[in-house]
């Protein structure tokens, strides 16, 4: 594999650990918070995925500066993810004192 899937396949396990780590921070695992949890994940990596696929469809090795917009919108999300499910574990573990 190239240097450009191995970061794709690194930021979309490190997408899916965002979302798990914010579906178990939930008090109340509801199959509504379930479903949530995989519709906003899917939207999350599909831009990602889409310009993944442009990109090896094209034929030339210049910059691809969407390419490079679509990870930085993922990984901006994924840090947004980490520490909204960050401040909700120290909420639920404060509660429990």
């Amino acid at each position: 594999m190239d240097r450009l899937a191995w970061e794709a396949v690194t930021t979309f396990i490190l997408l899916i650990i965002a979302y798990l780590n914010l579906y178990f921070s939930f008090r109340k695992r509801t199959p509504f918070a379930r479903y949530t949890a995989l519709v906003l994940l899917a939207a999350s990596g599909a831009p990602l995925a889409v310009m993944l696929g442009l990109e090896y469809a094209r034929e030339s090795k210049d910059a691809n500066i969407g390419l490079g917009m679509a990870f930085m919108m993922t990984w901006a999300i994924t840090a947004l993810i980490f520490l909204l499910s960050l401040v909700l574990w120290i909420l639920r573990l404060r509660k429990k004192r």
